[in-house]
């Protein structure tokens, strides 16, 4: 069978590339002057999956993604998968009942998410929803209308002190 054609779960495929090519390019962002071999960005997976399973994200839990095409994006969607978690991924131009609709639906316990997309604040509109970011202590989030929402990661390097709740990874 074609190695492009694989029966592979999608963590155990990249794994085998891994194993294969530890030093060939994986994943290169120009635009930020940013590249990724499959053995660098396997250990940024690991990194994320462990921090991941150290607060309490396990097999079956649902982690959503609010981002649009950042490296932390696939960097989610590959730890998720190796520690048997869900990857629930939000539509960028979502609005406040949308993103409500998914996080009642989806059972999310995380949400990781960017500042925004275009003239959207996920600022705002996550703070709207969940008033008690602004108050609980990190990683502590009890949120009324999403009882199992435990955590909100801010993907990013400009750090938030008005969301007090808030996770970060960069």
């Amino acid at each position: 069978m074609s190695e492009l054609f694989t029966e592979l779960p999608l963590g155990k495929f990249f794994e085998s590339m891994v194993e294969k090519q530890p030093d060939h390019e994986f994943i290169v962002y120009p635009d930020r002057n940013l590249r990724f071999t499959y053995k660098e960005f396997d250990e940024r997976i690991d990194n994320l999956a462990k921090g991941m399973l150290a607060i309490g994200i396990e097999k079956g839990d649902h982690v959503g993604i609010w981002a649009k095409n950042v490296p932390e994006w696939l960097t989610y969607m590959f730890a998720t998968a190796k520690i048997g978690a869900t990857i629930v991924t939000v539509n960028t131009a979502y609005q406040s009942h949308e993103l409500e609709y998914v996080l009642k639906q989806s059972d999310m316990k995380a949400l990781a998410m960017t500042d925004g997309f275009r003239d959207t604040s996920y600022f705002d509109i996550i703070n709207e929803l969940v008033p008690e970011l602004k108050s609980c202590a990190r990683g502590h989030l009890v949120a009324e209308r999403f009882p199992r929402l435990k955590f909100i990661f801010h993907v990013g390097q400009e750090k938030h002190p008005e969301n007090q709740g808030f996770c970060y990874t960069a």
